[in-house]
């Protein structure tokens, strides 16, 4: 029977603990490498002989990578980590250095450096090469090889030396220099941060959003309803995607006013592309004034401001709107916290003749609870619902059951993110009100007047 330092038995000290699970917590089940607690007397043996030092790794992005993507990506993109990191032994660092993860799952890696290194001694000057060089080979690997944007991800390393002191304990030690290094990379992060505070600040204060419209047609005449606004950022910049942009904005407390800044450039931008068709007559003998606006409006505008009636009375004045033509779409990117303010102002907007639409109608128990709080007029149908919808039975009757329930309750249906003729078939053959997507038209600036349906 094996014994411990202290003389007791690992069998009685492992007693009643489920091994499995404590391997589990000992390697990392994402990318198969060690946690810390695993490398602990390895490393505390190495930083007894030699001096030790610390590179920390930590994935960072402007967006909440995992909540956009999915973890099955930000997994893959673990994994792309670990298998990088290791390609540099011999190359970077040494092939007997030791790589590990924080805890299970952790975007946080540990590289601990042994010395001597060719001869030199470790110091903090070639620590701070090897992190930076570290850095770089990560941004080089990852661009090449991932669905997340490369643009989007950083990976902030610092470093630290493990101070030998006999009279600390050896674990605390190399913890506070784990810590160190974590603090000389968040500062690098804190930087950063700042930096895209200031670019979205920017972007507010120059008004650099821009306005793309996609129609919404009628699918048993192809005539077109409405125009939906997407927001778009600087052209070519890592904000172009209105996921990055909004997810910086919110990040660093500049979401309402870049929320009012794209409904009122959406509003202005609708208004010249309406006007200019009436102009040069493209309209094809159709008032375009009865043509419809969809506005994505975030659920947290409407609480936080508490100003939302008064904000939109003052841009019907101001631009000379008519309610009537503009349906205000209730977007998923928060949650209704509190249905019973929301419901006070949404029917207060109601009575200023603004439509109401649920998108992603049935996603989730709060656009239910949405529908059956708000009675929307417009009901639209993600895509998730809508992909191959002509292969998937059950997709065809869930469809069909929530159009039921839409005719039932005088709401209209629109199907979101139609790419394919066999889907658009399908949809039509459900009795889909109005439908959408790259089949019909890409989002464009200007308004795409008629739709052929090949």
């Amino acid at each position: 029977m094996s014994k411990d330092k202290n003389g007791g038995n690992y069998e009685k000290i492992l007693n009643g603990v489920d091994l499995s699970k404590a391997y589990d917590m000992l390697i990392d089940y994402v990318t198969g490498l060690p946690t810390l607690n695993y490398i602990l007397e390895e490393i505390k043996t190495l930083s007894v002989k030699n001096s030790v030092a610390v590179v920390s790794v930590n994935i960072t992005s402007i967006v909440n990578i995992e909540t956009i993507y999915g973890w099955k990506n930000f997994d893959a993109l673990l994994k792309k980590t670990a298998e990088t990191l290791n390609s540099m032994k011999g190359n970077i660092f040494r092939k007997s250095d030791s790589i590990s993860v924080l805890f299970p799952a952790s975007p946080t890696f540990i590289i601990f450096l042994s010395a001597p290194r060719n001869n030199l001694s470790i110091n903090i000057e070639n620590i701070e090469a090897i992190s930076r060089r570290v850095a770089q080979g990560l941004k080089a690997a990852i661009a090449d090889d991932s669905v997340i944007p490369g643009e989007y991800i950083n990976f902030n390393t610092g470093f630290a030396l493990i101070n030998e002191n006999e009279m600390q304990r050896v674990e605390r030690s190399l913890f506070a220099a784990i810590r160190e290094a974590e603090i000389s990379g968040l500062n690098i992060e804190i930087k950063e941060r700042q930096k895209i505070r200031e670019d979205i600040k920017n972007i507010i204060t120059q008004q650099e959003v821009r306005t793309v419209f996609q129609p919404i047609i009628n699918v048993q005449t192809s005539e077109i309803l409405a125009y939906e606004a997407l927001t778009r950022g600087p052209k070519t910049s890592k904000y172009e995607l209105p996921v990055v942009l909004f997810s910086a904005a919110d990040a660093h407390g500049y979401a309402g006013e870049l929320e009012w800044l794209c409904i009122a450039k959406a509003i202005v931008n609708f208004n010249l592309n309406a006007g200019f068709m009436n102009k040069t007559g493209r309209a094809a003998g159709r008032d375009s004034s009865s043509v419809m606006l969809f506005l994505n409006v975030d659920p947290k505008t409407f609480i936080e401001t508490g100003i939302i009636v008064s904000r939109f009375s003052e841009l019907i004045k101001k631009y000379n709107l008519d309610p009537a033509n503009i349906v205000l779409e209730i977007t998923e990117r928060t949650a209704i916290s509190d249905f019973d303010s929301f419901k006070l102002i949404v029917d207060e907007l109601k009575k200023m003749g603004f439509n109401i639409a649920i998108d992603d109608a049935g996603a989730g128990y709060s656009s239910l609870q949405a529908i059956a709080e708000l009675r929307p007029k417009y009901l639209k149908f993600d895509m998730v619902l809508v992909r191959d919808i002509d292969k998937d039975f059950i997709k065809q009757e869930l469809l069909k059951t929530l159009i039921d329930f839409a005719n039932k309750t005088n709401s209209i249906v629109i199907a979101e993110g139609i790419e394919t003729r066999a889907e658009y078939d399908t949809v039509k053959a459900l009795g889909v009100h109005y439908a959408q997507g790259y089949y019909f038209a890409r989002p464009a600036p200007q308004f795409i007047e008629m739709i052929q349906i090949l």
